[in-house]
């Protein structure tokens, strides 16, 4: 079996972040484990996703992603 290329190489392996809420606080998680960063800088775009999907889309990154990861790194929320 080959290793996969071009976008599917670009999910499993490079800086896109795509999935479900598990799947990106997944890959946050990894990649802290392997750099140790404390900020995730990420880039939406909306092209031609439909604005309630967008505003679902950042809706899960706080509600879902972000516990998931804080979590996983026992990181407190900034209101405690």
């Amino acid at each position: 079996m080959s290793a996969p290329s071009g976008r599917e190489r670009d999910l499993q392996h490079g800086m896109v972040f795509a999935g479900g809420p598990e799947q990106v606080a997944d890959r946050i998680i990894h990649l802290h484990n392997l750099l140790g960063h404390s900020r995730q800088i990420l880039q939406m775009d909306v092209g031609g996703m439909p604005h309630d999907l967008f505003l679902k889309s950042i809706e899960l990154l706080g509600t879902k992603v972000l516990p998931r990861v804080r979590e996983a790194l026992n990181l407190r929320s900034f209101n405690s």
